[in-house]
């Protein structure tokens, strides 16, 4: 019986796939029980010569050759009308699956009766959203707010489910089929699916242009046209209100918001840069109803407000403000708790100007812009009474070789430090427990040398911090080493700041890594 079928669809990847291939090979699960279809869309590298010979070596792997169709879409289908397996699983050519991965991921789904499950999914040079494996999860559906933060395909859905319900990818070119089809799945399965968060299921590796597609120039008539289409079954499938607006804040924010933000908005060609932003401020108004703001986090509000208030240049402006902001957090104290280890944290955000900055109005707390921005934002919803509260930190422990991560328990308080003037600056005081046996979702941490990152968060903007400054010396990350026995060797705590920027994470990481002679 075979269990799984791996779906890969395949298009010039070169040494690239070399991960995969290793990955799919030595896979837990007996050979008999699995499948990997690779389905090449008419690689021109020799890829093809290199599959067939695979699948003539080895039995779990079959090969299928399609004229090219320039996108995943096509060949993903196929892959599917040739699967045998219970499931199937879409993989990416040049990313790669954790060696228990289809074991764990078909275990689980059978005892959940999960129709998709998601695993956990590690990002190499990518943001995944860490709340979404903070913890296995049974009998999740659309109302739990993170479950559309990942809408990659990289899941395990029931075969006979998707044909039930006639689910499958757009074809030809064009961007988000990979929406359209998760949501599609999401909507029919209602509350059966589950979330594999103790075990990293798949690496997800930033891919180069030669061999993504979605790497080309994003045309924003084309683009924003795709969006259209997953607003469509959006609105199909939920009926006006709350719930309705609350689903479309996401593709307001991560889709549209998005593309007048931060460091990339401000490196683009202004030429460029006017035609996303009148196709963003076009579908603002046509699709993204007012009543969507009260779902975003406060600073993408003001964001919001510049968008429909038609003003470019007050985004420019806002962007060059998120894009300065770093996280400062200072380790306080280090408490032996057994083979944990407690640490009192506190953080606050910093920009080019000096700290965020509140002002207090009656009974309301509201940001205080920046000089350049104050006159732009009159009339802006500025009230962060509720989401300052909510601001909080992250405390990540990474693995220096690998990328896995997990997020420890943090418990957290807001305080207001008074200062010139009667402003106020939020500071976030946490406690975060670090056990090495638990750390891992439960499962305890691998052996080897692990880094903390903390990402800070307060009324919406955020900043990371990844390095201990020793002194008025060099910044090198704050790490430690789980031995084999599963103990704590070799801590670098310290009563230091921690400082990084929220802009490319894996970028600083490994400078700092590089730094400290790794």
């Amino acid at each position: 019986m075979i269990k799984v079928s791996v779906v890969v669809a395949v298009y010039n990847p070169g040494a690239n796939m070399d991960d995969l291939v290793r990955s799919v090979l030595e896979q837990s699960l007996p050979a008999q029980e699995y499948e990997a279809i690779f389905v090449d869309d008419g690689s021109t590298d020799g890829t093809g010569a290199r599959l067939d010979a695979l699948a003539a070596e080895h039995e779990v792997i079959r090969v299928e050759h399609i004229p090219n169709s320039g996108w995943p879409g096509r060949p993903r289908n196929v892959g599917t009308d040739l699967a045998r397996g219970e499931y199937v699983y879409y993989v990416d050519n040049d990313d790669w699956l954790g060696p228990e991965a289809l074991e764990r991921l078909y275990d689980r789904a059978v005892a959940d009766g999960a129709d998709v499950v998601t695993g956990k999914v590690v990002g190499h040079g990518k943001f995944i959203a860490r709340e979404l494996f903070e913890a296995n999860r049974s009998r999740v559906s659309l109302e739990w707010e993170p479950l559309v933060r990942l809408l990659s395909p990289h899941k395990l859905f029931r075969r006979a489910f998707l044909a039930e319900h006639g689910i499958r990818f757009p074809e030809g070119r064009r961007r988000l089929e990979d929406h359209v089809f998760v949501m599609q799945a999401y909507y029919a399965a209602q509350d059966r699916i589950s979330i594999l968060a103790d075990y990293p299921c798949y690496h997800w590796a930033l891919r180069s242009k030669e061999t993504n597609a979605s790497w080309n120039r994003m045309d924003p008539v084309g683009y924003f046209a795709n969006v259209r289409e997953v607003l469509d079954i959006v609105e199909a499938n939920t009926p006006p209100g709350r719930e309705r607006d609350r689903l479309l804040a996401h593709w307001y924010r991560s889709k549209t918001l998005f593309r007048v933000e931060g460091a990339v908005f401000l490196r683009r060609d202004p030429g460029y840069n006017r035609e996303i932003y009148d196709a963003v401020h076009a579908i603002a108004q046509e699709r993204f109803p007012p009543a969507v703001d009260r779902f975003l986090p406060f600073n993408l509000r003001a964001r919001s407000h510049l968008l429909r208030a038609g003003d470019l240049d007050g985004l420019y402006a806002l962007a060059r403000f998120e894009a300065g902001l770093k996280a400062r957090v200072l380790v306080l104290e280090r408490r032996d708790r057994g083979a944990a280890v407690e640490l009192d944290l506190e953080g606050h955000l910093r920009g080019e100007d000096g700290r965020l900055l509140y002002r207090r109005k009656g009974e309301q707390l509201l940001w205080h812009p920046p000089r350049e921005l104050r006159a732009r934002l009159e009339g802006a919803d500025l009230d962060a009474t509720k989401s300052v509260p909510r601001a909080h930190v992250q405390v990540v422990v990474r693995a220096v070789a690998g990328n896995e991560e997990h997020v420890l328990p943090v418990e957290s308080t807001v305080r207001l430090d008074a200062g010139d003037e009667g402003y106020l600056t939020p500071v976030v005081e946490a406690t975060a427990t670090l056990e090495p046996a638990t750390a891992a979702v439960g499962a305890p941490l691998a052996a080897g040398d692990w880094q903390l990152v903390v990402p800070v968060r307060i009324g919406g903007f955020h900043g990371t911090a990844l390095t201990v400054r020793k002194g008025e010396g060099r910044r090198a990350p704050l790490t430690f080493r789980v031995g084999e026995d599963g103990r704590l060797e070799q801590p670098t705590w310290a009563r230091r700041h921690l400082s990084g920027r929220a802009p490319g994470l894996t970028r600083a990481l490994r400078s700092a890594r590089a730094r400290a002679g790794r």
